[in-house]
């Protein structure tokens, strides 16, 4: 069975019997892919939905045998999705299930998540209170993985406006369900702002958290003020970073290699023209990694970068803490430096606000960091901007991918001959 990813006019022609009039076959795209040289391959697709809202079938590659069984399991617990003749399809002749959102094989409660009728009695319990009126928003997703989803509310009394709701897979839920109540609990209270922990729903294995006014960061980069913000993010992520708290979940040498094994596997499975360069990279890094020394662990967030610092003002404050674990504080800064890099050479000039900004955060973070974290930040810069250059390679439908690809990777084979920052 080939791993490739079918032409869309092939999809439509499999789908088109599963849905009906209503459903917009001609809109349908690739949001992103997931190939793996380990045999496995998973898709997004989306299309205009009724409404303005966007229709959501999520893919992934099984063998017959395997895809009419998911299928009839999905099928049987799964209320009907409006346009589809069932929740989930398995199609033979291109080797995929498809499930229709919020239909979803390891997230079973998202059709409840993301019904406002459902949700009405669960936040009434949560929140406290009764509510007039309930309007859900499906803000984003990752199949069989999470799903962001924002409550807006109407109460009869007192209340919280917006609310939202993070239902993930049961594992990672275990894992982070009480992250952002703990890092509150920790928290200097200088930095960032942050959300509020609202509580959990464990039967539904969703956690929620408060509405934290402010724009992502990302959408400032021209801006006069955002040299400023930026420097306050370095400042606020020292901060953060010196929270005393240590989490569960260990970010080491053994799940870096581990990653970027993955990665580089992954990444020169789904550009096979590029697979020497890929391979070279990684050789370089992984040589680096083992010849690291051994990181003093602190509270890392994971996924730090412009759009999850939100601004308002000149307050910034941090949200998405599922990624939170006990790792490298040069991981974080990195991940942000990198994005920030690339919107430095898309503006065209080290002149540009963008440009600016992104000295401005690693010189604040830099005068407040301890010369270890100094030592470690090229390599994990590096990391970052490979992790970043498959990311790029993976959205089929976006024309800039591999000219972001390739300043991503630029960017990594600087980092590699750096000496220090």
């Amino acid at each position: 069975m080939s791993l490739e990813l079918p032409e869309l006019d092939s999809v439509r022609t499999a789908l088109g019997g599963w849905c009906d009039g209503g459903v917009d076959l001609d809109g349908l795209r690739v949001k992103h892919v997931k190939p793996s040289a380990t045999g496995t391959m998973r898709a997004l697709y989306e299309a205009p939905g009724p409404g303005g809202q966007v229709l959501r079938l999520a893919a992934r590659r099984a063998d017959p045998v395997e895809g009419d069984a998911l299928a009839a399991d999905i099928n049987g617990r799964s209320p009907a999705v409006a346009g589809f003749a069932r929740p989930a399809l398995y199609a033979r002749s291109l080797g995929l299930l498809f499930q229709a959102f919020p239909a979803d094989l390891k997230l079973p409660s998202l059709p409840a998540a993301t019904s406002a009728a459902a949700m009405a009695p669960v936040l009434e319990h949560a929140l406290g209170g009764r509510l007039r009126t309930v309007e859900a928003d499906v803000l984003r997703y990752k199949p069989e993985r999470k799903c962001l989803v924002r409550y807006r509310l109407e109460w009869e009394g007192e209340g919280p406006r917006v609310v939202y709701g993070r239902i993930s897979r049961r594992r990672d839920f275990e894992r982070s369900h009480d992250t952002l109540r703990r890092i509150r609990e920790a928290s200097s209270g200088e930095g960032f702002a942050l959300p509020a922990a609202l509580g959990v729903v464990a039967d539904m294995d969703m956690e929620l958290f408060s509405h934290l006014e402010g724009v992502p960061l990302f959408t400032l980069t021209g801006d006069p003020a955002f040299v400023e913000l930026a420097a306050r993010t370095g400042a606020a992520l020292h901060d953060f970073h010196a929270t005393p708290l240590r989490l569960a979940s260990i970010l080491d040498r053994e799940s870096d290699l581990e990653r970027l094994a993955e990665n580089a596997g992954d990444f020169a499975w789904l550009l096979p023209a590029e697979r020497d360069r890929i391979e070279a990279l990684e050789e370089r890094l992984t040589v680096r990694l083992q010849a690291a020394p051994p990181t003093e662990g602190r509270l890392v967030h994971g996924d730090f970068h412009g759009d999850n610092v939100l601004v308002d003002g000149d307050r910034v404050g941090l949200i998405d803490f599922e990624d939170c674990a006990f790792g490298d504080a040069a991981d974080d800064v990195a991940l942000n430096w990198a994005q920030m890099n690339w919107y430095a050479v898309k503006a065209g000039s080290e002149r540009s606000t963008a440009a600016a900004g992104r000295d401005a955060f690693l010189a604040a973070y830099l005068s407040r960091a301890d010369d270890a974290t100094i030592d470690r930040l090229p390599l994990r810069t590096a990391l970052q901007c490979f992790y970043n250059a498959y990311q790029c390679a993976r959205r089929p439908e976006d024309p800039e991918r591999f000219e972001d690809m390739e300043i991503m990777l630029g960017a990594c084979e600087e980092a590699l001959e750096a000496g220090a920052w």
